[in-house]
């Protein structure tokens, strides 16, 4: 996979969200980055980040249309 990095502004901008919430995910280690002269994100980390967080989505979806409700 790539090498290439992406500054939080960039990521910011393909997610279309602040720039604090891309450094919120950082700092509470959901994404991995890496400081060179500020955060950096690899491509590949941004990625796998991208196909968790839709597989996470399609589940709670799936769980709405049959009803279930974790925790009760």
């Amino acid at each position: 996979m790539s090498g290439k990095y992406l500054t939080i502004a960039e990521v910011a901008e393909r997610w279309l969200c602040s720039k604090d919430y891309v450094r919120k995910l950082i700092v509470s280690g959901q994404l991995s980055a890496t400081k060179l002269g500020g955060w950096k994100v690899r491509q590949d980390e941004l990625l796998r980040y991208e196909k968790a967080k839709e597989k996470a989505d399609m589940e709670y979806l799936r769980q709405q249309r049959v009803g279930f409700v974790p925790g009760i």
